[in-house]
């Protein structure tokens, strides 16, 4: 009697080869279903959201850390933007003034000071003859005797120059040209721009800009190596599941999609805690800043993060948790596999 054919026992479980067809066979399929797509997604976030919720401590923590990190170039940048706003206000009529000789005589004088007024770069010319200056000097200085003790009048003439362009960063080089031309005059000694400040005032903030720029890349890199070693921890703590998910057929991009939203929430809840910590400095500080300001008579408010530096700070926390998340989960999943 022939024996009945032995069948092969079922094989538990998953294989390789099956996860395998499964993928091929999810690869395979004509529709894709963008509704489910969404409805996954806003599954993930409001979980990510729940699991930060579950452990407050520390997540509160973390976004502090982070918030302290976005905070200080977010502040140097809300204190530039201020000296600029200030720059930006004191945009004034500039004036070069020019020594004569003091041998030189006043007819040679004020044949200058009609050939200066001519050009068309120059709004008027001001001269201020040897008397007239030591009259000013007098006055200002309190010296009125030790100035009348002296045989003869020391001053030189001088020609106040007021140049056509208003004086500001974008105008200092025009203005600085000017004045290196009057200076190659013979009949000039010595020509000074007053807006020389303005040129070490730019050359200042160049310097803050700068800084700032090198402190928010070493600070942003630090966010990067914060937000990479949560998410590898959380990653780590539920190696399980995602275990389970790979032996179910999940994809690894699935598998990353929770881990994303919850670098994401570290991002956004960061650098919402620095837009606050920034408003609440800058308070702190206006009071001061207002009496100092009052001291020198400007019509200068302090300012802080606008509407749209609030979004753009926001949008970049959140990118930056993104890509920390990223970088961190894409290696750690792919160092969890199947046994």
């Amino acid at each position: 009697m022939a024996k009945p054919p032995q069948q092969r026992p079922a094989q538990r479980g998953a294989t390789r080869q099956s996860l395998s067809n499964n993928r091929q066979s999810a690869w395979r399929s004509p529709r894709f279903d963008f509704k489910l797509y969404l409805r996954q997604h806003q599954a993930f976030l409001i979980e990510s959201f729940t699991r930060l919720i579950g452990h407050p401590l520390a997540s509160l923590m973390t976004v502090m850390v982070l918030a302290i990190s976005l905070s200080l170039p977010g502040g140097l940048f809300v204190l530039l933007k201020n000296v600029q706003s200030v720059t930006d206000q004191w945009e004034q009529q500039s004036v070069i003034s020019l020594y004569l000789f003091s041998n030189l005589e006043d007819t040679e004088a004020l044949a200058l000071s009609h050939q200066l007024s001519s050009r068309a770069d120059v709004e008027s010319v001001e001269y201020i003859s040897k008397e007239e200056g030591l009259r000013y000097f007098e006055q200002s200085s309190g010296y009125e005797q030790i100035m009348s003790t002296l045989p003869e009048n020391p001053l030189p003439i001088v020609l106040k120059v007021i140049p056509k362009a208003i004086v500001d960063l974008n105008t200092l080089p025009e203005l600085q040209s000017l004045r290196d031309h009057l200076q190659s005059l013979p009949q000039v000694e010595y020509a000074q721009l007053d807006a020389e400040w303005l040129q070490r005032l730019a050359t200042m903030i160049n310097f803050g800009q700068r800084f700032v720029y090198a402190i928010s890349a070493l600070l942003v890199i630090a966010v990067l190596l914060i937000v990479g070693n949560t998410i590898r921890m959380a990653v780590e703590s539920r190696r399980d599941e995602v275990l389970v998910m790979k032996l179910v057929g999940a994809t690894n991009s699935y598998i990353r999609r929770p881990f994303l939203y919850m670098g994401f929430w570290f991002g956004v809840l960061g650098g919402v805690f620095a837009c606050l910590c920034i408003m609440i400095l800058a308070w702190w500080v206006s009071a001061p800043a207002e009496r100092l300001i009052e001291l020198y008579h400007a019509g200068f408010e302090l300012q802080s993060f606008n509407a749209v530096e609030i979004i753009m700070c926001l949008t970049i926390s959140a990118f930056i948790g993104v890509i920390g998340s990223w970088i961190a989960v894409s290696r750690h999943i792919r160092d969890i596999e199947l046994q």
